[in-house]
């Protein structure tokens, strides 16, 4: 054998322990003997030569010295080889390494510079995958190129240990994929939101979601996986992060060297101060949940730089201000919640209150409850509330699930977020990236590490199924030659973990089995599953089992596994949380349902944690399936985190378990690329272009691969497709690319000589174009040149035509003028002429005149003869016309007379013509009602001949019915109900019915006759129904099952009758109101006479020119349209009519097409039908007419017969169809409908008489009950059912009185009431209808809906202004706003006090509303809104809803009514919250409210009201009548706290402080912070006193007061008043007496002498009360007695009230109940007041011994005076122990060993028992001897001693005692412990 590579120097592999060693030959040793070989590993081995053979020492290849950066090309193949490869590149910081597609990643643990730039990333993204040397960017680039290069999704799985480094492995990708991303972003110009929001999700979920552990500084501790989707672009568009098993148990615990979650540490270091001071953030080492593991911080990790990429990363994830701050303060809920400590003190106490307080603050919960759920447990059984009290382990573990709890739900609520900002639409593709938990194996090994275990398990397979299985499969398929490679296959080992009886579904079964615990859990697996080769059963028996995975054995331990996989929530804690103020907090738990809430099938079933995770697993395998795979297998080098440092082993392990050596020789074997021949001819096609046409697509496969590898060593072809290697893929891809450059350029040729001809040809008909306008302009030069031209032609020629015209025409002139001057020549001659003529007859007229001269005075003479004649003449006339005015203003007066009385006689004939006109309108409507009466009438008649019909046939009916009654009341007897609620056919009789007889009674009123069509069907049209004996076009309509006619065709909007004030011009016409029918289409109103077709229209509206629609008060229901030039006055008829036309109005008017159009689809209102039918009370639509008249048919109901003609003899059968009873649908749909429950029921009428036995079937939406079990006939009646029906079970009561089990169910219009003999048979009828009317759809409200509505608005006011339901009403609504279920409230204090329906309730409320201004004192009423809201908690949320309509859109903010619907509001805020819905709105209405009107009494209520609601507690009353005036005032309350003495303090309380915060004011106030004693408050009356706990709102105990006050309970007719006093007294006997604290108790001391409790014979008691006097009257004065003895002399008497005997129930008799029995006792006491005890003559002597007493005190002082009487009683050994007088209980201990009449003494160290009177005690008990204390029955306290028997008191005093034995259990834990802490701080 040669033997050269054995010479020094040689590097050779040599076999060791488990596997080949790389190593170098040192030396061959003397004479050749020995072979030394030094391993890369450190390690020296020596060998003879002689067995140095190839089974020992073999050469090292050339590759395996140099290193590959593909692994699959190592000529050494084994896994020696593979781990030398990846050391070497390790050696030189290349961390990547090639398997062919996968990559091999080792984490380095330091910064390598250079692998993470920019310009690397550029490198490979034009580079296909192996062209470079490997790294994680050639993955993602692989994956992105491929989302089109394959057309598919594609995923990145990234496995590995925990540390090996998957998450950076994660961000790197993300970080390439989101830069590819941009690039393509900048070049299409969108925007980079999405990327950066992906980027920075990062740090946020590092920080909530990573953590440091013993292998990785930032492990992730919850799997995620990350989808980006892409568009067409190559842009992300959207995003998905799916988070997998958190771990939760982290929060709350960590292995050593390990830390919390990240972002605390974050917060505490960098939160700024303001942020640090508001929630008292300290350093971490302070906080429990961070110092556990003695590791607070790392030098690698820089949380205050962290911090600060937190902030931005909230920032860039639109996380607003107030979502930042939520996050932080509930985390530092966390912290503090971690510091909370607890003692033991009878059960878990909480150690520091400050704690918890500061915690329930940041939660926004109650203190007291937060303790609560801390400390005790709270479960319901048989309907009582049972509390258990938890010791410090459960309390812990109860505070550790609260904290992680929080977490979780925080955690998702930020994932939820980050989603909401990253999603978008649908893309093209997506690449997902999986980094989820890696394999661990830790000492203790929990559920946590199972599951975590389990999912690597099936991720291993799914990498197997892929690589090995599949790949193996397919070439065995498709026929590929090659050797078959063997691989682990880890199938079975998940078949162990997950398959039908698998450890999954043991673990589930055990978890729902009430009895399963741990142990039986591990017995059963242990059981099932020992022999089976994955399964691991420790020999030696312990708390263990082990699982067999692919990466080693572990074990796990399973204490407390079931606990785990259940994760239940505690239901008292979520309600807690639920119940929290902060919108926040409510947020996170709102959609978590307590399991006593939850409804239906919802309650049988709850998934466990790893029945949801392993629903997650198999929905990821699913996504991965249908995804193109990349792995990217990480790679830790050491478990200690060092930098450089490679453990061989460590690797090597994580290779095998990994498959990593069957994955080198699969892929070096393998052909990891393969195309079917259709896709790889189409791919590279370009390739083939030599190839004939028509050839085959495998030749032509064949055809190309030979081209580039002829010798077929990388490539072989299959039956359906082409298999080769990636390094053929990438020469086909750089030829592709070659060839299709080749393509592309030809093209480009083609294409732009293409562009340069039609270049060519634009710019040729652009020249064209230009050559076009030139010749036009040269064209059009030349034509003005020529047409000016010829202007001037035109010119000369025109001058010379015109020059030669001008001498014409002055020539024309020239004659004319020449004729001018003859004609005046002419004229002159004649004027001449005419002259002579005239001066001719002047001399005539000359002698005329002289003769005229002599006729006129011939004229003078007659004329004075004829004046003497006239003025004798005028004289007679004068006389004559006097005469005649005198007649003619007689005339003129009897004219006037006659004038007015004409006017008067026309003012009469108008007004009789009025009134003529007024008849006879009058008389039209008359006749119109006439004639509508006598059509009436006629119908009438018509409908009585139908209905006699009827009865003749319901008479025939009854007769055939009573013949059947006797057979089948028979039948019914042998009618049995068998277990399948069955019935024999054979002993049923036939059933004989007639239509619309026999309807048994108040049956027809059921809600739903005979089921027949769908509710949705939808028909509409004209048909002629014969009324009478006339036929009437009717337009009818069949919607949601009832079928409605009407007059009118119903297109309008909304139509319907209206009053409207006259609009004439006359005073009358303007003051009538007539009512007239409005119809409103579009925008337009009119209004007509009458509602028929073609009915007189009278007006119209428009209201597109309306301003407003407004209410007013001077009528009731009257509402304005107000235009510009007049307003319409309207009244509706009642207030539904109102509400719906105002809304209608309000919204068409402000309404846009779309709206109107929306609108329109709403329907018709059924109130304007003339009639309508239900389908359901249909019996039969039958055809009548025959051939003559094919269109007609009749309708067919129990109550008449009705025949109508249809339009065509089409829409007839139309009609029949939708109309017709579908009979097989009684028979048929209840087997269709899922049947729930069925059997005999008895029914019984309304009035209770008549009952019947009915066949009742419960399906999932009705109850039908039939005649008989034969439910293939019709049913009687069918009972729908909705969300709102509630069944009242029977009770014992009723089947005493009626001797059957009867319950109750109420629905919509009726109460239903059934019977069964058996409790049993009823109880399960209540059981699945309550049960159907849970599952059934929630029923919303209109207010409910506009609720909602106004939340997502972004325009509120127009909601209100189209919605007057959400705005101030001044009139009485007919229904409650919200939804309320049906039927009276069955509650007992609802019936005690006369409550009906919560409808009727609701109704009542708004009314005493509206009234407000109407009532003078209106606290009464206030009072009994609140009465009504604490008496029905179901009712605030209607309550709340009404004074927030009351409140909104109010048009006098500062008006009476507003403000006393603003003070019922306000003490609703004070007292009650509403649900967190309305708690929102309402907190949204009142900010609404302070914007809208500011400066306003309803702002400053609102800003009141909304302090109020953030402290608002819980309350035991209704507020007093002081309260509700002082918060109507908007001020605090003023009480007063009384001391002895005298003393009395005024306190400002407001209604939710507490007792606690008061007695902190008093001691502050006093000085008595310091003090050692505890001091408390009481209520007080005479001397009764009760202890006043912590936690109880003073304001309760004022309401109290209030009530006693009114019932008279007081003793001797004194009030009851707060008292403050010591309650535990810590320190008596060391306290200075001249202090406050030293006056207290010396004025306790003297009340307890007083109300002999103390132990004294006469002599002493008078000495006291010598001290007493003195102390309070000074010296004595002879003579002179003032002072009532018994005011400081105990009375010899019987206790004020006797004690109740009575031995069941929970604790009455204390003032607690205000029973009857209390009211008894007290008023007893009252009686017997005034009886002292003592004869005349006694009380003389005492008088006579104190005055002795007194005289000897003489001048000594009043501090003197204290301290002798407080030294006195000092020396009773039992001083500072609170006295109770109790009764021995004898009847219950037989052995009588104390007297009856005992002190049960409550001290601070022991409890020690008194026989009455006595100094000495009986017994004293240390608290350690008691083992537990309590009240077993009513006015009973017993008391369990260690190695006694227990005793047993009567006592009316038991929950005093108990409070005072308990306080002082906790007062010594707690000294005890600051003892400790004082002591260790000293040591």
């Amino acid at each position: 054998m040669s033997t050269q590579y054995l010479e020094p120097g040689a590097r050779v592999w040599v076999k060791g322990k488990r596997t080949w060693m790389p190593s170098t030959v040192e030396s061959t040793g003397n004479m050749g003997n020995m072979v030394k070989f030094k391993t890369e590993y450190g390690e020296t081995l020596e060998y003879a030569q002689s067995v140095c053979n190839h089974d020992v020492v073999t050469p090292m290849h050339q590759s395996s010295i140099q290193g590959v950066e593909d692994m699959a090309t190592l000529s050494d193949l084994h896994e020696a080889a593979i781990l030398y490869n990846i050391k070497l590149r390790y050696s030189k910081d290349l961390i990547y390494t090639y398997i062919g597609s996968i990559l091999s990643a080792i984490n380095p643990y330091k910064q390598i510079p250079g692998v993470y730039t920019e310009e690397l990333m550029e490198k490979y993204t034009k580079h296909h995958l192996g062209e470079q040397p490997p790294h994680i960017y050639a993955i993602a680039n692989e994956a992105y190129q491929s989302l089109w290069r394959q057309s598919d999704n594609q995923c990145v799985l990234i496995s590995g240990e925990s540390g090996a480094g998957k998450t950076e492995s994660t961000k790197f990708i993300l970080n390439f994929l989101s830069e590819m991303s941009q690039r393509r972003m900048e070049g299409a110009g969108t925007k980079r939101s999405v990327n950066e929001a992906i980027l920075q999700s990062s740090p946020i979920l590092e920080a909530f979601g990573n953590a440091k552990t013993v292998y990785n500084n930032n492990s992730s501790r919850f799997g995620k996986f990350i989808t980006l989707a892409f568009n067409n672009n190559g842009v992300i568009e959207s995003g998905n992060i799916i988070d997998y098993l958190l771990e939760k148990n982290r929060i709350v615990r960590q292995n050593p060297a390990e830390r919390n979650f990240h972002v605390f540490y974050c917060m505490l270091v960098g939160a700024p101060e303001e942020t640090r001071t508001k929630l008292q953030l300290w350093p971490a080492k302070k906080y429990h949940y961070l110092n556990q593991s003695g590791c607070i911080s790392d030098p690698t990790i820089d949380d205050a730089g962290h911090f600060k990429e937190i902030e931005v990363a909230f920032e860039t994830m639109e996380f607003s201000a107030e979502n930042t701050m939520d996050v932080y303060s509930l985390l530092a809920t966390i912290l503090h919640l971690g510091n909370v400590t607890f003692l033991t003190a009878g059960g878990a106490t909480i150690n520091e209150k400050s704690v918890v307080d500061f915690v329930a603050n940041l939660l926004n919960v109650d203190m007291y409850a937060l303790g609560d759920v801390l400390t005790t447990r709270s479960i319901t059984l048989r309907g009582e509330e049972i509390n258990t009290p938890l010791s410090c382990e459960q309390a812990e573990d109860s505070r550790d699930s609260l904290a992680m709890a929080l977490y979780a739900v925080v955690f998702r609520w930020i994932l939820k977020k980050i989603n909401a900002c990253i999603r978008g639409p649908e893309s093209y593709r997506s690449i997902s990236v999986l980094d989820i938990f890696g394999f661990e194996n830790f000492q203790v090994n929990r559920f946590e590490q199972f599951n975590i275990n389990f999912a690597n398990e099936k991720l291993q397979n799914y990498f197997n199924k892929h690589i090995f299985a599949l790949e193996q499969h397919e070439y065995n398929r498709e026929g590929i030659s090659w050797a078959e490679i063997e691989w682990v296959d880890n199938g079975e080992c998940i078949d162990l973990i997950e398959k039908k009886l698998g450890v999954l579904a043991l673990l589930d079964e055990e978890s729902r089995f009430p009895k399963g615990t741990d142990d039986s859990f591990l017995q059963k697996i242990h059981g099932a599953h020992a022999k089976n080769q994955f399964y691991i059963k420790p020999q030696v028996r312990n708390t263990k089992f082990g699982i067999n995975h692919y990466a080693g054995e572990v074990l796990y331990d399973s204490r407390g596994i079931l606990e785990k996989n259940k994760d239940t929530f505690r239901e008292d804690v979520l309600l807690l949380l639920k119940d929290s103020k902060s919108d926040f907090i409510y947020d996170l738990f709102e959609h978590m349902t307590p399991a006593s809430e939850q409804r239906g099938k919802a309650a049988k079933k709850t998934k466990t944690v790893s029945g949801q995770f392993k629903e997650s697993l198999l929905s990821l395998m699913t996504k991965l399936g249908q995804s193109n795979p990349y792995f990217v297998r990480c790679i830790k080098p050491n478990t200690k985190k060092l930098a450089g440092a490679f453990d061989h082993e460590t690797v090597l392990n994580q290779l095998r378990y990994s498959g990593m050596m069957e994955t080198v020789k699969i892929r070096r074997a393998g052909y990891p690329v393969r195309r079917p021949f259709a896709d790889f001819i189409y791919r590279y096609r370009v390739l083939a272009r030599g190839l004939p046409v028509g050839v085959e697509a495998k030749a032509g496969c064949v055809h190309v691969m030979e081209t580039y590898d002829k010798e077929r060593k990388d490539w072989q072809m299959g039956q359906t497709k082409v298999f080769m290697r990636e390094v053929v893929e990438v020469l086909l891809e750089k030829a592709r690319v070659k060839e299709l450059g080749v393509v592309a350029r030809t093209i480009q040729s083609r294409v732009l000589g293409w562009l340069q001809r039609r270049k060519f040809l634009r710019m040729k008909a652009m020249i064209v174009q230009v050559q076009k306008f030139v010749k036009g302009f040269v064209c059009r030069r030349r034509f003005l040149r020529l047409r000016k031209a010829t202007i001037v032609f035109q010119k000369y020629e025109r001058s010379r035509v015109a020059r030669r015209i001008l001498a014409q025409l002055k020539e024309e002139r020239r004659l004319e003028e020449e004729k001018r001057r003859e004609e005046e020549r002419q004229k002159e001659e004649e004027r001449q002429r005419e002259l002579e003529r005239l001066e001719l007859e002047l001399e005539m007229e000359a002698e005329l005149e002289a003769e005229k001269e002599r006729l006129e005075r011939e004229l003078a003479e007659i004329k004075a003869r004829a004046a003497a004649e006239r003025e004798k003449k005028l004289e007679q006339e004068r006389t004559q016309r006097e005469v005649e005015d005198r007649k003619h203003k007689e005339a003129l007066q009897r004219a006037v007379e006659l004038d007015k009385i004409f006017k008067e006689t026309e003012k009469a004939n108008r007004e009789a013509q009025e009134e003529r006109q007024r008849k006879e309108e009058e008389e039209r409507v008359i006749a119109e009602e006439k004639r509508k009466l006598q059509e009436e009438e006629n119908a009438r008649i018509e409908a009585e001949a139908e209905a006699a019909a009827i009865y003749q046939i319901a008479e025939l009916d009854t007769k055939l019915q009573a013949e059947l009654e006797e057979e089948e009341e028979e039948a019914e007897q042998y009618v049995e109900e068998d277990e399948e609620g069955q019935t024999s056919p054979a002993k049923v009789k036939r059933n004989i019915s007639v239509p619309g007889a026999g309807v048994e009674e108040d049956e027809e009123d059921d809600e739903d006759h005979h089921p027949g069509k769908s509710p949705d069907m939808f028909h509409e049209g004209y048909i002629n129904m014969k009324a009478g004996h006339k036929w009437k076009k009717r337009w009818c309509v069949l919607k949601e099952g009832s079928f409605s006619y009407f007059r009118a065709k119903q297109d309008a909007l909304k139509a319907g009758w209206l009053n409207k004030k006259g609009g004439g011009t006359g005073t009358l016409s303007r003051r009538n109101w007539k009512r007239r029918f409005f119809v409103l289409r579009d925008k337009t109103l009119t209004y007509h006479e009458g509602e028929e077709d073609g009915s007189k229209l009278l007006g119209s509206i428009d209201l597109t020119s309306c301003k407003n629609i407004v209410s007013t008060s001077s009528k009731s229901l009257e509402f304005g349209i107000e235009l510009s030039h007049r307003t319409y006055h309207i009244t509706a008829e009642n207030a539904d009519d109102y509400t719906e036309w105002v809304e209608i109005l309000n919204k068409v008017m402000v309404a846009g097409v779309e709206d109107l159009k929306e609108l329109q689809t709403v329907g018709f209102d059924t109130k304007n039908a003339v009639g309508s039918i239900e389908v359901t009370s249909i019996d039969s639509v039958a055809p009548t007419g025959g051939n003559s008249r094919p269109s007609s048919f009749t309708i067919v109901t129990a109550e008449r017969v009705i025949e109508c003609e249809a339009e065509s003899a089409d829409d007839a059968v139309k009609w029949r169809e939708v109309l017709e009873p579908q009979q097989h649908q009684f028979s048929a749909g209840a087997g269709r409908a899922a049947i729930v429950e069925r059997g005999w029921l008895t029914k019984e009428g309304r009035s209770g008489k008549l009952r019947q036995k009915r066949w009742f079937v419960l399906t999932e939406k009705d109850i039908r009950y039939y005649k008989n079990a034969d439910t293939r006939q019709p049913p009687i009646a069918t009972i729908k059912l909705n969300y709102l029906c509630s069944i009242i079970p029977p009770d014992e009561t009723s089947y005493k009185q009626e001797g059957h089990w009867s319950m109750t169910l109420n629905t919509r219009t009726r109460a239903y009431r059934f019977a069964s003999k058996s409790q049993a048979d009823a109880s399960r009828w209540c059981t699945s209808i309550q049960e159907v009317v849970d599952n059934l759809p929630v029923i919303t409200s209109r207010y409910e809906a506009l609720v909602d509505e106004l939340r997502t608005s972004k325009d509120p006011d127009r909601v209100y202004r189209i919605n007057p339901i959400l705005t101030q009403s001044l009139t009485d609504v007919n229904s409650a706003l919200l939804p309320h279920p049906y039927g009276m409230i069955n509650t007992a204090r609802a019936k005690s006090k006369g409550y009906g329906t919560r409808q009727e309730e609701s109704v009542q409320l708004f009314g005493s509303l509206i009234q407000a201004e109407s009532i003078a004192d209106y606290v009464p009423v206030i009072q009994g809104i609140l009465q009504t809201a604490f008496d029905l908690p179901d009712m605030r949320n209607e309550i709340y809803c009404q004074l927030i309509k009351q409140t909104a859109g109010v048009k006098h903010p500062d008006g009476l009514l507003t403000v006393r619907t603003w003070q019922v509001l306000s003490c609703m805020c004070v007292c009650f919250l509403p649900s967190r819905k309305y708690l929102r709105f309402l907190s949204w209405h009142l900010k609404r409210v302070q914007d809208e009107h500011p400066n306003t009494e309803s702002a400053r209520f609102a800003s009141f009201c909304a302090t109020a609601v953030q402290k608002t507690k819980t309350r035991d009353f209704p507020p007093s009548r002081d309260e509700i005036a002082a918060v109507s005032a908007r001020k605090e309350l003023s009480v007063s706290v009384f001391c002895f003495g005298g003393g009395v303090c005024k306190i400002k309380v407001d209604s939710a402080t507490t007792a606690s915060q008061v007695v902190d004011k008093l001691c502050v106030g006093m000085g008595l912070q310091k003090s050692q004693n505890k001091f408390a408050l009481f209520e007080q009356c005479g001397a009764l006193s009760k202890n006043i706990e912590d936690r109880i709102v003073i304001a309760d105990t004022i309401a109290r007061f209030e009530r006693y006050q009114v019932h008279g309970i007081n003793e001797g007719g004194e009030k009851w008043k707060l008292f403050f006093k010591i309650f535990c007294f810590f320190e008596a006997r060391n306290i200075k007496m001249d202090g406050i604290e030293g006056g207290f108790l010396f004025e306790q001391a003297c009340d307890a002498v007083h109300q002999g409790q103390f132990p004294a014979n006469q002599v002493l008691l008078t000495k006291l009360s010598a001290l007493r006097l003195q102390f309070k009257e000074g010296n004595y004065k002879a003579g002179q007695w003032s002072t009532d003895l018994f005011s400081f002399y105990p009375v010899k008497r019987k206790p004020s009230y006797q004690l109740d005997r009575e031995r069941s129930g929970t604790l009455k008799g204390t003032l607690r109940g205000l029973g009857t029995n209390t009211l008894k006792r007290i008023r007893q006491g009252d009686e017997h007041h005034v009886n002292t005890g003592y004869s005349e003559q006694e009380i003389q002597t005492i008088k006579m011994g104190i005055s002795d007493q007194w005289k000897k005190l003489k001048g000594i002082t009043e501090m003197v005076a204290v301290e002798q009487y407080m030294q006195i009683v000092r020396e009773w050994p039992g001083y500072g122990a609170t006295l109770f007088d109790v009764e021995y209980n004898s009847d219950k201990d037989k052995d009588s060993r104390f007297p009856r009449d005992l002190w049960l003494a409550i001290s601070l160290n022991s409890v020690a028992i008194y026989k009455r009177g006595d100094s000495e005690p009986l017994v004293t008990y240390e608290y350690p001897q008691i083992l537990s204390f309590g009240a077993p029955a009513t006015n009973v306290y017993k008391l369990v001693i260690d190695g006694e028997e227990p005793m047993s008191f009567d006592t009316s005093q038991v929950l005093e005692v108990a409070k005072l034995m308990k306080a002082y259990i906790n007062g010594i834990v707690r000294l005890r412990r600051r003892e400790a802490r004082v002591t260790s701080a000293s040591a």
